[in-house]
């Protein structure tokens, strides 16, 4: 069952008033999520939101859209394996649909990108945040960000971390690469 989430946030944009909509389904298929954090969707919905609103695209576009499933290890490492070749779950996987990136996205139409997928592991996202010493709800907050500026085009690196270590930073989280 997918639920829809909709919302509407403000965004600046040159010569074009407005505001972007942002459209995240999320796709609880582990309950187990819903026990670790009340308002699941709306977490869900807030993060996704403040990881793209940090990028070029939110000035871009005027709709936003992202699948999210959260999901368990056995779909997630099924998924890892079909895709990546890896026979193992992993704690999250972004799956972009365009070929989008930071160099050619003024080329799309402006009014609606369905930037792609992601996929969540509950049990390695628990397993993670307790090995870390962090809140399974600050784990899945961090993951949520940096897999959808994937989906935004960033790849790792050191413009990709100071845009996570940003967006946490307004949750009250410290930068999680510093170890």
């Amino acid at each position: 069952m997918i639920a829809r989430r909709k919302g509407k946030a403000k965004a600046e944009r040159p010569g074009i008033p407005g505001r972007i909509e942002y459209r995240i389904e999320v796709a609880v298929d582990d309950k187990r999520f819903r026990r670790e954090i009340s308002g699941l969707k709306d977490f869900c919905f807030e993060i996704c939101v403040a990881a793209i609103a940090v990028t070029p695209l939110a000035k871009h576009f005027f709709a936003i859209e992202i699948n999210l499933m959260l999901a368990n290890d056995e779909t997630v490492r099924g998924l890892n394996h079909q895709f990546r070749g890896k026979d193992k779950p992993t704690n999250v996987l972004s799956f972009p649909l365009e070929e989008l990136n930071l160099k050619n996205y003024r080329k799309f139409t402006p009014d609606f990108v369905m930037l792609g997928d992601i996929v969540v592991a509950y049990e390695t996202v628990k397993r993670e945040a307790a090995t870390q010493g962090k809140k399974f709800s600050d784990h899945l907050r961090h993951l949520l960000i940096h897999a959808a500026l994937h989906l935004a085009g960033y790849d790792h690196g050191k413009q990709m971390e100071k845009l996570e270590i940003e967006v946490l930073k307004r949750y009250g989280i410290n930068n999680p690469y510093i170890i």
